[in-house]
């Protein structure tokens, strides 16, 4: 049985494992793939002219959170490290506040925060969110509603990439949190590997050569053939889940209770099967060792499908201390055969909270301080933000790194973005992603045919959610 973190684990949550420990503190005053097309064109028009909602009334830009004062504790899964990193920007931006972090792993995270939160004993002020969890939590009153006229939410949420706007509302189009970060996802890629099996290494060139999974298919085959049997073109069967899931179009569950259709299912799996069929992965069994070794020190794979977190996340925790010059150059990104995004953590303030204007200080400076963003969380930390105006100023600014060249990434990374439609976050993605993920396990190493993985992951989530009806 493979073991790996969720699918929609973000960048934050991959890096949890270097944590420094369980509780610590630190306080310082210092026919889908045709719909995902639409979608995306959908989403790319919104972009210019999102229409009102109905939490949409409340709040006007230019709150000004720099002279907040106050205590507040934050409460998070995000490594103990980053967490510093954030308390000591926020805190050159609002001295004024002093931040108490308390950082647990992910599962006995979430178990304390729902205590807490619905207790009200000892509850954070703020908490982090991995988007499927805010996807729990947004439809409660246990999240502030930041669309009153006490915060100035929606004028920043404007300006956020369109699909992390809409994630962050809550049925009614209430803001129930805010992002810092959006996660468009493509392809990464070895660029020596491509040059030698795919004939380029230029980004455009690969997806025209790329563009569809019939493409994919057909140049894996070759890519096999060529490297006698020591290549895939792509890492592991869950690349395309990590794709193919990430772009449904639709929710897992429907308002019904009606699990998504088979259709959709059917088309997913038959792909993969045609990927196992065809030799185009590796198997290199993503998240394990191995394929973590093979993203610097073997070659194995040419692609791998994740989002934007995955160079500071996924790549470059694979090279060796000291040997980041030799990794120069070595790898690239290009567009999938459609848009997606994959991940996400969100803000959320506690709406019990005594602390809401320095809990919103916080909110605010992380998710839509320009200064802090392009210095900050993208020039220190590589991570795309989900604030407009501050994508716009890296990508003005050239933004790069070492890993990848010359290639700024970060247009590549805002295209995808504008074109990713938001399928809505429920509190079934977690088990449906865990459960998609086994039924892939069994196919990849022939133990089900992809029907017998659409009956066994219907089944699956009938048998946790008996409320779930299939059709």
């Amino acid at each position: 049985m493979r073991k790996r973190p969720l699918a929609l684990l973000t960048a934050a949550a991959l890096a949890a494992g270097t944590l420094a420990g369980c509780g610590s503190s630190a306080s310082a005053p210092t026919e889908a793939a045709q719909k995902a097309e639409a979608s995306g064109k959908e989403s790319s028009q919104a972009a210019e002219g999102k229409t009102e909602t109905a939490g949409q009334a409340g709040g006007t830009a230019g709150v000004d959170v720099s002279g907040a004062t106050g205590e507040i504790n934050v409460w998070t899964n995000l490594s103990q490290s980053e967490m510093n990193f954030y308390v000591e920007e926020f805190n050159k931006r609002v001295p004024g506040v002093k931040v108490t972090v308390t950082v647990m792993p992910g599962n006995e995270y979430r178990t304390k925060l729902q205590n807490a939160f619905r207790t009200g004993t000892n509850a954070p002020d703020v908490a982090t969110f991995e988007i499927s969890d805010f996807g729990m939590y947004k439809n409660t009153d246990l999240l502030e509603n930041l669309s009153t006229e006490s915060y100035d939410a929606e004028a920043l949420s404007k300006d956020m990439i369109p699909y992390v706007d809409e994630l962050s509302r809550d049925d009614s189009g209430n803001l129930r949190g805010l992002s810092y970060q959006a996660t468009p996802g493509g392809f990464w890629y070895k660029k020596a590997l491509a040059r030698e099996y795919l004939g380029t290494d230029d980004p455009e060139e690969l997806h025209e050569m790329l563009k569809d999974w019939d493409s994919i298919i057909e140049v894996g085959k070759q890519v096999y053939e060529k490297s006698g049997g020591k290549i895939g073109l792509l890492d592991d069967i869950e690349t395309v889940e990590q794709i193919y899931c990430s772009y449904k179009g639709a929710p897992w569950v429907d308002e019904n209770n009606h699990i998504i259709s088979d259709d959709f299912l059917m088309e997913q799996l038959n792909l993969m099967q045609r990927v196992v069929d065809n030799n185009v992965d590796a198997r290199a069994d993503q998240w394990s060792a191995g394929w973590t070794s093979g993203m610097y020190s073997q070659d194995m794979f040419i692609l791998i499908g994740l989002p934007s977190w995955a160079l500071n996340f996924c790549i470059k925790p694979g090279i060796p201390e000291g040997e980041m010059e030799k990794a120069a150059d070595t790898w690239g990104y290009m567009e999938a055969p459609a848009p997606y995004q994959n991940g996400g953590t969100w803000y959320g303030i506690y709406s019990g909270s005594k602390n809401k204007e320095a809990a919103y200080a916080w909110v605010k400076t992380m998710t839509a301080d320009k200064d802090y963003l392009v210095n900050g969380l993208a020039g220190q930390l590589g991570d795309f933000p989900a604030y407009i105006p501050a994508i716009e100023q890296c990508i003005e600014e050239g933004h790069t790194d070492i890993v990848t060249g010359d290639q700024q990434y970060f247009q590549s990374f805002y295209d995808t973005a504008m074109n990713v439609k938001a399928d809505p976050m429920t509190k079934y993605d977690r088990q449906a992603w865990t459960s998609m993920t086994a039924q892939m396990d069994l196919l990849a190493g022939g133990g089900a045919t992809p029907e017998e993985a659409c009956q066994g992951f219907k089944e699956d989530m009938q048998r946790i959610y008996p409320e779930i009806v299939i059709d």
